[in-house]
């Protein structure tokens, strides 16, 4: 078992490296346990001296004062936990997307109300495209 901290675009995530196969791994990202790809990108046809960990993408959680969440990209929603009129908590999941084949996890960035949803399960979201606005409480 190793452990890491890493930093992405400013902020820090716990990474604890539970099995290693070489090729794939079993890892616990904040409290969450994924399992990801693991690749030498010094020499992909080698076996890894040093795992790189990808893909791995922090949660989409805005760190504004405003409610209104946009699609960071091009992406498909794959599922809406959230209905309109929901009291939700700041960090709660809203909904996931999914992008180049990887899952996104959108969170609330305040505790309030979900004033507005605008997308779908299965919907094909533009990015910027506005998805949720959650009022403060």
């Amino acid at each position: 078992m190793s452990r890491y901290t890493i930093e992405i675009d400013g902020i820090e995530y716990s990474v604890e490296i539970l099995e290693d196969t070489g090729s794939e791994a079993r890892v616990v990202v904040n409290d969450r346990e994924l399992r990801v790809s693991v690749t030498d990108e010094a020499s992909p046809s080698s076996p890894p001296q040093q795992p790189w960990i990808a893909p791995i993408r922090p949660p989409i959680a805005p760190r504004v004062a405003s409610g209104e969440l946009r699609a960071p990209m091009p992406s498909r929603v794959t599922e809406v936990l959230v209905s309109t009129g929901d009291k939700v908590e700041e960090g709660q999941l809203l909904l996931k997307l999914e992008a180049m084949k990887m899952e996104n996890q959108v969170l609330s960035p305040i505790a309030g109300t979900v004033e507005k949803l605008c997308v779908s399960s299965g919907q094909e979201v533009d990015g910027g495209q506005l998805l949720v606005k959650v009022s403060p409480s």
